[in-house]
């Protein structure tokens, strides 16, 4: 059995009584102390999140814009800098790949323009060969459409911090004003005390309004500590894998191995709002364009479930004894004290208010059709 992975946060989650797991071929945080306080403290103060198994590229030379958006389902020819777009990659039959996070910014000392890609760590291996695969020395090397990539995943490591008390902690951290950073942008700043470099972007990740901080890998251990320190006052604490997956089921965002995979297609996912299709190709948008006005024979759909356990991925759906799709996500969401979750159905039992059945550990419970997200912005 190969050995997992471990982030540079590894000795600080294990000093903190981390229940540690395997995630997408790392060893990670699961909860630390009891997964309600953990998600109760994104809702009410602050709580701190490693993320730094995820991938994350680099891309620069003149040719790097047109390669990502030869490849990406978005059209990115007009990204600002500082701006950060939410972007699939798919196979020449439409399908999912990955889905990412893509950031245009310029560097500090030449001025030269690069782009940042953050993807699940889960497909960074398969994403590596990908690009690499794409970008032949002909490519790569074309006079005056250079393009370089590089992999940055193990030289950085990377945080998330969530709640209504983020802002007030971290601004005065950085030399950046980041209040006043919109909603999917990101700067490359430096810390107020000592100069460091850091990234700091602020998309909420799961769903929940905060910011995410990229920092060198042998210094955010020492972050991460100070501000530990720092956000006594506002009652921080460390959140694990398994309350931020709440927060992101309740606010509906799909995730890779579970809602997406190379099974589905954009508006399976209910995806289509990121396929820019007009005068834009890349791998499947000839398809695509073709299934834009097909109906999808299975979607995405949210569902209550009326059972005492939580659906988990796998568990079938039916209607009147027939199979007709499956769960992909489930949990019980504290807010509405419901158990509630996420899957596939044939598009025909799909509409709101479509009563289905799910096995639920050998016993058969009622599973309500309901609008995705399951929360509302002022919820939140």
């Amino acid at each position: 059995m190969l050995s997992l992975l471990r982030t540079p946060l590894y000795d600080w989650h294990c000093n903190h009584s981390a229940r540690m797991t395997e995630c997408d071929g790392w060893e990670m945080p699961k909860q630390y102390a009891s997964i309600l306080y953990e998600y109760e403290t994104l809702q009410n103060r602050v709580g701190i999140t490693d993320i730094s198994h995820k991938g994350r590229f680099v891309f620069e030379g003149p040719g790097a814009g047109l390669f990502l958006n030869s490849l990406l389902s978005r059209n990115i020819t007009n990204i600002k800098s500082g701006q950060l777009h939410y972007a699939l990659l798919t196979n020449k039959q439409g399908n999912i790949l990955d889905d990412l996070l893509i950031g245009l910014f310029h560097r500090a000392d030449s001025g030269l323009p690069y782009y940042y890609l953050v993807v699940n760590a889960v497909n960074r291996e398969k994403d590596i060969v990908y690009f690499k695969q794409l970008l032949t020395p002909q490519i790569a090397t074309s006079p005056k459409n250079e393009v370089y990539f590089s992999d940055e995943t193990n030289e950085h490591g990377m945080i998330v911090i969530q709640g209504p008390c983020s802002l007030e902690l971290l601004k005065p951290l950085f030399q950046t004003d980041i209040s006043t950073l919109p909603y999917y942008s990101g700067v490359e700043t430096t810390l107020s005390l000592g100069g460091r470099w850091a990234f700091v972007f602020r998309t909420g990740y799961a769903g929940k309004n905060g910011f995410e901080i990229i920092l060198e890998s042998f210094f955010i251990e020492q972050f991460v500590t100070d501000l530990f320190q720092q956000g006594q006052i506002f009652g921080i604490a460390p959140v694990g894998f398994a309350a931020m997956d709440i927060v992101r089921q309740e606010s509906s965002i799909p995730f890779y191995g579970y809602e997406l995979d190379e099974s589905v297609t954009p508006f399976e996912a209910k995806l289509s709002h990121v396929l820019h299709l007009e005068d834009h190709d890349f791998p499947g948008s000839d398809i695509l364009c073709d299934l834009r006005s097909k109906t999808p024979e299975k979607i995405r759909v949210g569902l209550e479930i009326s059972s005492e356990y939580s659906a988990v991925k796998g568990n079938e759906l039916f209607f009147e004894q027939k199979k007709i799709g499956w769960i992909t996500s489930g949990t019980f969401s504290p807010i509405l004290q419901k158990n509630i979750a996420m899957g596939y159905v044939l598009h025909e039992f799909s509409q709101p208010g479509q009563v289905l059945n799910v096995k639920i550990r050998d016993k058969i419970n009622n599973a309500l059709v309901v609008p995705i997200p399951f929360l509302n912005k002022h919820e939140q």
